[in-house]
């Protein structure tokens, strides 16, 4: 097959604007989604409102829940045109990581168990930028959960990926045990969740460090969860009814040793590097601390700290989470949003820096959520439960928010939680070059004017145009070249032919900044009649 002729950039293409299904015209849909001509996707419409123009990336975010209509991992840019469409699985976590010096995106994928337990056992899957699986991380071991004799090959839990600097991951895991649950009026031999968390390097999967909550109850006790026992009916009494005191949801790198949250503790708890309790931040009563106006916090989730490695001199830090503020058992009293607040290690007293709350649009999410600063100074706000993510000025000024799910409306403004709802545990706006080795794949159709050429590429961030070469199976000329625009192009082509093949124009690389170098071609289809 040759290729003959010059593809000079003739003029603009058709935007082909993808089909949007209307919600509830066919099958489950509660929310729009969009069809393409040229890929099996039905990703959802995003009903985007800027307030300004907004900066430079890209929403990484995955719809799961009980009302999605297509699960998988997805990228899109900020006025909702689709990048990538990952497989059709559970990614918790999913959004773009730095391993080995190379930009990767990592999700957590497994058995999921839906609230009120909240957890789940699996792998984190990692990917480099040409969308290949480069690692699996996993923690086998003889772990039980609240479902008796069900094992998995892999049990890290859902709630957290981090990658640090060193080439290990920091993940949670679960173990359902008996213990004594007499101090909180329960039985000397009752059923609890136990919280883990390890940290595993990525190139052996060897295990470098473990902490189990259980071995630390002289400083974490029962009788400092808030999720008091029976809740939901979890009473301790079996292993089924395992009650689920503790349920650790982030842990991070702090000072030498861990920063991790504890849901159910409505605490940050920095851990020293042989496991003991260095400090706890209890967002009700100050615990080791005492809290400043508007620094309260609950139900937590995403707690990070700045600096993770603070020098000898240093007499504060930032703690930033997404403050939940409710929880299954305590629901629609305060509306969700991001805090940072500003702990001095040495008073011991805790400041509130800025609280990111659209105050005409309140969310009452009940689980999940995570908070993200950006390069620009802005804060970007994923709410878990609820399918709205949010992007602030530094000074909480609300910028963007993003919908891409049935939420229930408040009557007054904003969204409470729903017993089905369609969730991202976390979303995230951030940079990415994504080079596929597979080719782009291409749709023609016979028209009224000729050949109408449909083409997209999942995942490339970097064609600039497409050159469109057409005539019989073994010689093709060049008919046009367009811009690329959105996800799919189409392009209308003043020419009946038989056969056509697309070849992308790739954006030219310069010194600042990794691209992408080969421009892979389609294959060449026959025209449909």
């Amino acid at each position: 097959m040759r290729l003959y002729g010059i593809c000079i950039l003739a003029a603009l293409s058709r935007f082909a604007l993808a089909a949007i299904v209307p919600a509830n015209s066919t099958g489950n849909a509660s929310w729009p989604y969009r069809t393409y001509k040229t890929v099996n996707f039905t990703l959802p419409v995003l009903d985007i409102t800027h307030h300004t123009k907004p900066s430079e990336g890209y929403l990484f975010f995955a719809p799961d829940g009980a009302t999605e209509y297509q699960m998988a991992p997805l990228i899109m840019d900020m006025y909702g045109e689709l990048v990538w469409n990952g497989a059709d699985e559970h990614a918790f976590g999913f959004g773009v990581q730095n391993y080995d010096g190379e930009e990767v995106l990592v999700w957590w994928n497994g058995s999921l168990y839906a609230e009120p337990i909240g957890r789940g056992n699996g792998v984190v899957r990692m990917y480099n930028k040409h969308y290949e699986q480069i690692h699996v991380t996993s923690l086998p071991g003889n772990f039980l959960e609240q479902v008796p004799n069900a094992t998995f090959p892999s049990n890290i839990d859902l709630h957290e990926i981090f990658l640090t600097k060193n080439g290990s991951m920091l993940v949670t895991a679960n173990n359902v045990t008996q213990s004594d649950l007499t101090s909180v009026g329960g039985p000397a031999k009752g059923w609890v969740v136990e919280a883990q968390f390890y940290e595993i390097d990525i190139a052996t999967n060897q295990v470098l460090f473990e902490w189990k909550s259980l071995e630390h109850l002289a400083q974490l006790p029962f009788t400092a969860s808030l999720y008091p026992l029976g809740s939901e009916g979890y009473t301790g009494a079996n292993q089924s009814l395992a009650w689920g005191y503790f349920h650790i949801n982030a842990v991070s790198p702090y000072d030498g040793g861990y920063l991790i949250s504890s849901r159910f503790l409505c605490s940050a708890i920095a851990i020293n590097r042989d496991g003991s309790v260095k400090w706890r931040l209890q967002g009700r009563n100050g615990g080791d601390f005492t809290l400043g106006n508007g620094t309260d916090f609950c139900y937590q989730h995403n707690i990070r700290a700045i600096p993770e490695q603070p020098s000898s001199n240093t007499s504060s830090i930032t703690l930033h989470m997404h403050d939940n503020h409710n929880s299954p058992i305590e629901n629609g009293t305060v509306p969700s949003s991001g805090k940072s607040l500003q702990v001095d290690l040495g008073t011991k007293h805790v400041t509130l820096n800025q609280r990111y709350l659209n105050a005409s649009g309140p969310i009452y999410s009940t689980a999940q959520g995570n908070y993200q600063p950006l390069p620009d100074g802005n804060v970007f706000i994923g709410h878990g439960w609820i399918p709205v993510l949010e992007e602030f000025s530094h000074s909480g000024e609300i910028l963007t928010t993003i919908q891409f799910g049935a939420a229930e409306q408040r009557p007054a403004g904003g969204f409470n939680p729903s017993l089905k709802p369609t969730l991202s545990y976390r979303a995230f706006k951030q940079p990415w070059v994504g080079c596929p080795k597979t080719k782009p794949v291409v749709v023609a159709e016979s028209s009224s004017n000729g050949t109408t050429v449909y083409v997209s590429w999942n995942g490339a961030t970097e064609v600039e145009a497409w050159e469109v070469y057409g005539g019989n199976a073994t010689d093709l000329t060049c008919l046009k070249t367009v811009l690329k625009e959105g996800f799919e192009t189409a392009v209308e082509v003043e020419a009946a032919v038989k056969f056509v093949q697309v070849k992308p124009r790739l954006q030219r690389v310069d010194h600042d900044r990794k691209g992408c170098t080969e421009a892979v071609a389609s294959d060449v289809v026959s025209v449909d009649a």
